[in-house]
């Protein structure tokens, strides 16, 4: 699996059509399988299939459009692609380059996104989360260190440590610690608790509550 053409290769396609081999495209409901091998990179370059990465896998990279594609834990994803649907176990590292693409996981330490319009769901845990794009969201429990550096929008139930870099973003949280603000026109609201705020942006609207009693 590290060929990085685009399209399923003819010798597989014949086989499929033959009926030798079960086809794994999404639109027979059934997904392909793929080993991951420890120490290895996984690459998943066929468009409009469906994956199911089975073993250890250390750097998956999705350069496919519209893939899906179950995973288990990884060291480190990668998507190059665009229009992919990830669901995966706990992530060290995430880097998302491709635009459109959406990605579930219960956690991950660190957290890249530079491709438009990317949904990132976070049950859990997000250590470190860089958003540097246009019309992407973040949603998680808690966030650590957050730095927002595009025009993008995040909900979480707690961020330690905000800043807002960029324009135009969208920060929803029930509860943060400190707030950095150096860009314009950014939305902040906190629903609840007390928040250290440093605002050297124009235009900003800040909605921070105090903690009830």
């Amino acid at each position: 699996m590290t060929s990085r053409h685009r399209v399923l290769p003819t010798a597989l396609a014949a086989a499929l059509a033959a009926g030798v081999i079960a086809a794994p495209a999404q639109a027979v409901g059934l997904a392909l399988p793929v080993q991951c091998e420890t120490g290895a990179e996984t690459v998943l370059a066929w468009d409009d299939v469906a994956y199911d990465l089975r073993g250890a896998c250390g750097v998956v990279r999705v350069t496919a459009d519209d893939a899906t594609v179950t995973m288990p834990a990884a060291t480190r994803l990668v998507l190059e692609g665009t229009g992919n649907t990830v669901t995966a176990k706990p992530l060290y590292d995430v880097e998302v380059t491709g635009a459109g693409n959406s990605l579930t996981t219960p956690s991950a330490r660190s957290l890249l996104v530079t491709g438009a319009g990317t949904r990132v769901t976070v049950s859990g845990l997000v250590e470190s989360a860089k958003l540097a794009s246009t019309s992407s969201s973040l949603t998680a429990d808690v966030v650590n260190a957050l730095r927002l550096r595009g025009a993008d929008a995040v909900t979480a139930r707690k961020a330690y440590r905000t800043r807002i870099t960029g324009s135009d973003n969208d920060l929803g949280l029930r509860r943060a610690d400190k707030v950095a603000l150096t860009g314009d026109r950014n939305a902040v609201t906190v629903a609840r608790g007390r928040t250290t705020l440093r605002d050297r942006g124009q235009d900003n609207v800040l909605d921070l509550r105090p903690r009830r009693r």
